[in-house]
C-alpha cells in the first residue's frame, strides 16, 4: 500500500527511518521507487491480519509522535 506522507514530512527516508528506530515498524521509503517518492512510504500488507493491525497501531503511534517533534 501506498501512503501518501506529503502532509507529514517531504522526506520519506527521513520519516521511514524514524518508524523504525522508534516503533520497530519497517516500511520502505518511496524515495528509492524515485519520482515524487519522498512523499510517500509503502507498506507492505501481505502478512497475517494481526502483523497488518499490529503494523497499523505503530503507523498511527509513530506519525501521532514524529508530528510533535
Amino acid at each position: 500500500m501506498w501512503l501518501d506522507v506529503s502532509e507529514i514530512s517531504k522526506d520519506s527516508k527521513k520519516l521511514a527511518d524514524y518508524l523504525r528506530k522508534e516503533t520497530g515498524l519497517i516500511v520502505s521509503a518511496g524515495s528509492i521507487y524515485r519520482g515524487n517518492g519522498s512523499q510517500f512510504l509503502r507498506l507492505n500488507l501481505a502478512s497475517p491480519i494481526s502483523m497488518v493491525e499490529d503494523g497499523i497501531e505503530r503507523l498511527i503511534t509513530g506519525i501521532k509522535n514524529f508530528s510533535k517533534k
